[in-house]
C-alpha cells in the first residue's frame, strides 16, 4: 500500500537528535535545523507499506523464535507480518548530507527515525479498521530475544522486494535503511490491548544502553 508522506513530529525528532528529551524552552537554533530536516525530508520520502495475516501458531515454531514473540502473541491466534518503508530517497539524501554536513545528516537521519514510527502508526491503524480487530503493539525483528538474522525470511514471506522494493542483507540489514519490519498480534474479539510494559527490561542493551543512562527512551514498546 502506498502510505501519506507522514507529519513527522517535531519533539520527536528533536529526541532522537539530542538522544535526550529536548529542553524546555528548545533553543531557536535546535528548532531550526528540525524543521530544516523535517521539510527537507518530506520532500524527499515516498512511504510504501506491505502486510498479511497469518496463524500464529506456525510461524512461532518455525520463523519467530524466542520466549519475547511467544509472550507478545500470547492468546493471538493470528498475527499480522508488517514492513513499511520510505523508500530510497531517505537514504541518499543523508549520504549525501555526511559529506558536506555532518551535523545536518544527524538531522535527517532523526527526522528520518521519527517518520518511519509515524508511518507504522498510521498503518496500524488502517489495518485495525480494514480487519475490524484490536491489535498489540509491534514487535520488530531484533528486539528482545527475536533474532535479527530472520529478516530475509520475514520478507520473502511478504515477497516486499516486489511489493515496495524492500530487502535484508544475510546478516538482516535493512535495505532501505529508514525501514522497519514488525509483528503485530490480533487480539481475541472484546479483548482490550495490554499495557506497555517496561521494553528495557527485555533489551539485550539494557546495561550497556546510552539512552538510559540519560533518563530516556528509544520509542520501542514491548506488549
Amino acid at each position: 500500500m502506498n502510505c501519506p508522506i507522514p507529519s513527522i513530529p517535531l519533539r520527536e525528532v528533536l529526541r532522537y537528535a539530542l538522544g535526550a528529551n529536548p529542553p524546555d524552552p528548545v533553543p531557536e537554533e535546535l528548532l531550526s535545523r528540525a524543521k530544516q530536516a523535517i521539510q527537507l525530508l518530506e520532500q524527499n520520502c515516498s512511504p510504501r507499506a506491505h502486510f498479511a495475516v497469518y496463524p500464529t501458531a506456525p510461524l512461532l515454531d518455525d520463523l519467530l523464535t524466542g520466549k519475547d514473540i511467544r509472550r507478545h502473541l500470547d492468546g493471538c491466534a493470528r498475527c499480522v507480518l508488517l514492513c513499511a518503508t520510505l523508500g530510497p530517497e531517505p537514504d541518499a539524501l543523508i549520504r549525501r548530507a555526511q559529506v558536506r554536513d555532518v551535523a545536518g545528516a544527524l538531522w535527517l537521519d532523526a527526522a528520518a527515525s521519527a517518520a518511519i514510527e509515524e508511518v507504522c502508526d498510521e498503518v496500524q491503524r488502517q489495518i485495525a479498521e480494514s480487519l475490524d480487530c484490536t491489535l498489540t503493539g509491534r514487535f520488530s525483528c531484533g528486539y528482545g530475544d527475536l533474532p535479527l538474522s530472520i529478516q530475509p525470511r520475514f520478507l520473502q514471506l511478504l515477497d516486499a522486494g516486489r511489493k515496495i522494493g524492500l530487502f535484508a542483507t544475510p546478516s538482516g540489514m535493512l535495505t532501505p535503511i529508514k525501514s522497519v519490519t514488525a509483528v503485530i498480534g490480533i487480539l481475541p474479539a472484546g479483548a482490550t490491548p495490554p499495557k506497555a510494559r517496561a521494553a528495557c527490561a527485555i533489551c539485550p542493551l539494557s546495561k550497556t544502553c546510552p539512552l538510559r543512562r540519560k533518563g530516556v527512551f528509544c520509542g520501542i514498546h514491548s506488549y
